[in-house]
């Protein structure tokens, strides 16, 4: 039973080491949490909404309008729901407004703020435009001339990404919003407006034939299912893109982490190597010392765990909030799955148990003359170090310091390299991101403006350069767009990866966006499908164009047409180094050279939280790890102090000479902790790039670099302050007769 009464005073003793190992324990536990909180939540909620909301299987378009008779004959030939859903766009200079009549039966809204129009001169608005434009129901809008009552917000399943063109890289809901309006209201403002139909199909429904007999009798113009439409589909790709990075953070963060707090946890049994052969001499029992030992290493894994647990618990609904920032204001329920928490508790404790009784019996395999002695693990030769340098005092100390036990100076490594990797990777995303703007105007070309038609156009545009251009799909139904340009154009970037100009009136080539997506390269053969009229076509892929931005197969606009069944002089955009004098009718899309980096500046505002709370949790981990560490350092080194007390060194002397023979550790962790967190970035863009259909460019800028080795250097330095005391308080006596509890 006099065992047992070590624990008290061996904790009270060690306090500082258990605090920061069960503190290290929390903060990686919940870099893990964070994320699958939120990827879980988001991925609830949008199965919830999606069939609550009756989302779509597909949207299409036709030249010819299906009558309501002609609805009825294909639901019941074809066993599918189809809807009709009318709409109008609206650009009056400061905002862009989509309005719609509302369904009945497919893509349903939720009101969420405020309540449902009642009357013609009501209107209800997308949410994320009035959160971010501080609208709120009561206020007055003007659409098209017309001022209405906002009556309230609401969400819709199709529309859960407010992208307001699918060929835009990320959300718009600064000047871009979605609205409706009474059936009544919509007719005197817009008459039919523009069609579009919504259609969910049957368990037994033939997909293909619905198509083929929609463009026979009615010529479809466009198809886009719903696993096609990144409005929809990005809200699981993301979701699960957070699980993904969670098991990825627990795999590489934790795992590292709780290498390191094995590691301290054998040097702190090692530590007592002379009591644990006093012990062993006095007869207690190999397995009662190693259980006893073991049960000291619990403690940081059963308090970090059940502190971190109960923090994820009490903060989950703002963790998961920082995941929706690219939604729209979604509400899902975030929780933390109970066999998720236990987890947390029961691994790193199983760990650290299994890893102190490992050393416990490792120690107790030695002779207990040389425990008693305090003789295991030590090494003579580092004494002989520098034995002939006229080195300073200070420089053969410290150089012996890390020779002397490379276990403890590869945890003093681990610690800076896991700081600098997190803040790092942090500072790679912001620089990698605003990359995109930049690398973009090069690699599209020097035009300033395309005009996207809604219409087809036969011969040249009275000013700019004629594109001919239709989405088209794999056989997995993959979409890609097929481009026809002249060829002698001088405003879309022609160059090939080899460095040549594309010779598109004998040739096809692809994107490089279109190659890592599709696995396709130069001398390939390409088999893909129209979107309509499903009809297959092969050609020979002739070179690869750099684009990492958009999808595509260009030629000419000849070649285009052919495989399109069109006219060799249709066009349907327009490329123009100049703002063009279209009207808003004639127009369905308008892309800017500067589309591209205001998308990413407005995704960095929005992940900004996420961004800084991850920087912070890398400064946290940094601190915690060396500051447990180094305190085992001191501890270890309490002769050498208590010898240089004896010698006369003061205290600032002693300190320099003992703490700061990790300065030596500290440029290679941060160096090879910013490589690692580039190589990281570089990894995450190339394994999403079919996610986020865009190539961000793996970035990490001098100035971030400097700033993660100040931010990591700090760390270090805090790590170090905080400790100054332990020296000063140092008992030269006790530790001279090598004192131990």
């Amino acid at each position: 039973m006099k065992l047992n009464k070590r624990y008290t005073r061996s904790v009270r003793a060690n306090l500082p080491f258990y605090i920061a190992a069960s503190l290290l324990t929390m903060v990686t536990l919940l870099m893990f949490y964070l994320f699958y909180i939120a990827g879980t939540g988001i991925n609830r909620f949008g199965d919830e909404f999606f069939s609550e909301g009756r989302l779509e299987d597909a949207t299409f378009t036709t030249y010819a309008e299906i009558t309501d008779g002609g609805i009825l004959s294909l639901e019941r030939k074809y066993d599918v729901r189809l809807e009709k859903e009318r709409f109008a766009g609206v650009d009056d200079g400061q905002r862009r407004v989509r309005v719609f009549c509302p369904t009945r039966r497919i893509d349903l809204y939720r009101i969420q703020t405020g309540h449902d129009f009642s009357a013609d001169n009501e209107i209800l608005i997308s949410a994320g435009y009035a959160e971010e434009n501080d609208v709120r129901p009561g206020d007055q809008l003007t659409i098209s001339g017309h001022t209405y009552t906002i009556a309230g917000t609401f969400l819709r399943p199709d529309y859960l990404y407010m992208v307001e063109n699918l060929t835009d890289d990320y959300k718009n809901v600064t000047d871009f919003l979605l609205a409706y309006m009474t059936p009544d209201e919509f007719q005197r403002q817009f008459g039919g407006g523009s069609v579009n139909y919504k259609v969910i199909y049957g368990k037994d429904t033939d997909q293909a034939a619905f198509r083929r007999q929609v463009n026979e009798d009615y010529f479809m113009s466009g198809y886009l299912a719903a696993d096609s439409n990144k409005r929809v589909t990005f809200v699981h790709e993301q979701a699960d893109m957070f699980i993904l990075s969670a098991w990825f953070i627990l795999v590489i963060f934790p795992l590292l982490t709780v290498a390191l707090v094995c590691i301290l946890l054998g040097r702190r049994i090692r530590a007592e190597q002379k009591l644990i052969g006093t012990l062993s001499a006095m007869g207690y029992s190999k397995g009662r010392l190693m259980r006893h030992y073991s049960l000291f290493a619990l403690i940081p894994g059963i308090a970090g765990g059940l502190l971190t647990a109960a923090a994820a618990l009490l903060l989950a609904e703002p963790f998961g909030s920082l995941g929706l920032a690219d939604y729209e204001p979604m509400k899902p329920a975030f929780t933390l799955p109970l066999w998720v928490a236990v987890s947390g508790v029961v691994i790193p404790s199983a760990i650290y148990y299994v890893s102190a009784m490992l050393r416990v019996r490792r120690l107790l395999r030695e002779d207990t003359v040389r425990l008693l002695a305090g003789q295991v693990g030590s090494d003579g030769r580092s004494r002989r170090v520098l034995v002939r340098s006229k080195a300073t005092v200070r420089r053969k100390f410290a150089v012996r310091q890390l020779v002397a036990s490379p276990g403890r100076s590869f945890v003093v490594f681990l610690g800076i390299f896991l700081g600098a990797v997190i803040v790092a990777f942090s500072f790679s995303f912001v620089d990698s991101v605003r990359a995109v703007g930049d690398q973009a105007h090069g690699e599209f070309g020097s035009f300033e403006y395309e005009y996207v038609l809604n219409s087809l156009r036969t011969g040249r545009p009275w000013n700019g350069e004629a594109v001919l251009a239709l989405p088209y799909e794999d056989g997995n139904g993959r979409r890609f767009t097929v481009m026809g340009l002249d060829s002698g154009t001088r405003l879309w970037n022609l160059t090939t990866t080899d460095g040549e100009r594309a010779d598109i009136d004998n040739g096809f080539y692809i994107s490089t966006l279109c190659e890592a997506i599709f696995d396709l390269h130069k001398g390939d053969s390409f088999t893909f499908r129209s979107i309509t009229t499903l009809r297959e076509h092969t050609v020979k892929i002739d070179g690869v164009i750099r684009n990492g931005y958009h999808s595509y197969l260009l030629t000419s606009r000849e070649k285009a047409a052919a495989v399109m069944g069109l006219d060799g002089a249709n066009y349907n955009a327009v490329l123009s180094a100049a703002p063009l004098d279209y009207r808003s009718d004639e127009v369905t899309e308008i892309i800017s050279d500067r589309t591209y980096e205001t998308q990413m500046e407005n995704m960095l505002t929005a992940m900004g939280g996420l961004i800084y709370a991850f920087m912070i949790i890398g400064m946290i981990v940094c601190i915690a790890s060396l500051y447990a560490t180094i305190n085992t350092i001191l501890s270890e080194n309490g002769h050498n102090i208590s010898m240089l007390k004896v010698l006369g060194y003061e205290n600032r002397r002693i300190n320099r000479m003992v703490l700061s023979s990790n300065h030596l550790l500290l440029l290679p962790g941060i160096a090879l902790g910013t490589l690692a967190a580039y190589g990281i970035m570089a990894w995450y863009c190339a394994e999403f790039v079919e996610v986020e259909s865009i190539m961000i460019p793996a970035t990490l800028c001098p100035k971030s670099i400097v700033l993660t080795a100040v931010i990591t250097a700090s760390s270090y330095f805090i790590s170090l302050l905080l400790l100054r005391r332990k020296v000063d308080r140092a008992d030269m006596i006790a530790a001279l007769k090598d004192e131990r509890e």
